[in-house]
């Protein structure tokens, strides 16, 4: 197996034509049926998490859904090991959502959790959510948290509504000192709060991140020295496809010139471990 990619949002399903655009993916390239999306993870010998949240920004077809990418699991089990489910943060009932995480984390092959606070709108540190965080911190799946910019709304009037500043990574050394077990993955380098990321990183065991939204040398410098050296070991791969081209995504790593050992942590061994696969 080449790699496991923690971070895949499914082709079949919420496709935003506008963050294709901005990343000038060519939609013929992107497979959305069920069948062509699991024949490119298994040609290139990747297995993958699917996220099941859905961007607020897509509103035309079928929704991705917990369900949906249960289904693709459950269709494609060698290829598609388990899912990363979704919660409603701005559901009105927040215990209901917390009886809810219950159920999933019970699914084994739920192996943890996916938000995106500037699109969910809302403040990982936020009190309100912390009878949430406890089930998850209990169940030691982990938690993958979008920080830094998005491509969601980019460059339209007022992004759509989506404001970066709930994705600083600061929010997450907070949870991560309230939760010191909770597993909690950044999601994304954290451009343009890079240094603040490595930070909070480096200081709380029980912070990760994950390298998505980037070919490996378009990642920032800073952000490269950091994986290959003091956070090699909690560092995974991830791609964000289809936003960002698997193959290519998996090329770009032989471009930075990792130590063999390193380059095994990133591509597989620490998100095997993590996730216990």
């Amino acid at each position: 197996m080449k790699a496991f990619d923690v971070h895949v949002h499914p082709s079949t399903r919420g496709l935003d034509h506008h963050a294709c655009g901005y990343f000038r993916r060519d939609l013929n390239d992107i497979p959305q049926t069920p069948e062509g999306f699991a024949a490119l993870y298994a040609k290139n010998d990747v297995q993958a998490l699917l996220i099941g949240w859905h961007p607020s920004t897509v509103n035309e077809g079928a929704r991705n859904s917990n369900d949906h990418v249960l289904d693709l699991v459950a269709a494609y089990p060698e290829t598609f090991p388990g899912i990363l489910a979704a919660l409603d943060t701005n559901a009105a009932d927040l215990s209901a959502v917390a009886r809810y995480a219950e159920e999933l984390v019970k699914n084994p092959k739920v192996k943890g959790f996916k938000f995106h606070p500037p699109d969910q709108g809302f403040y990982p540190n936020d009190k309100r959510f912390y009878d949430i965080w406890e089930i998850i911190q209990a169940s030691g799946k982990p938690a993958l948290f979008h920080v830094g910019f998005t491509v969601l709304g980019a460059g339209t009037d007022g992004g759509s509504g989506i404001a970066l500043d709930y994705g600083r990574p600061i929010f997450l050394d907070t949870l991560a000192r309230d939760f010191p077990k909770m597993k909690i993955i950044a999601a994304h380098p954290g451009w343009p709060w890079e240094q603040e990321l490595i930070g909070v990183v480096t200081h709380k065991k029980n912070l990760f991140v994950d390298t998505s939204g980037y070919l490996a040398e378009q990642l920032p410098e800073l952000f490269q020295k950091a994986i290959g050296g003091r956070l090699q070991d909690k560092a995974l791969f991830g791609t964000d496809f289809p936003y960002v081209d698997l193959e290519k995504a998996l090329a770009s790593f032989d471009k930075l010139n990792f130590k063999p050992a390193v380059k095994d942590k990133l591509l597989f061994a620490n998100a095997q471990q993590l996730f216990k696969l």
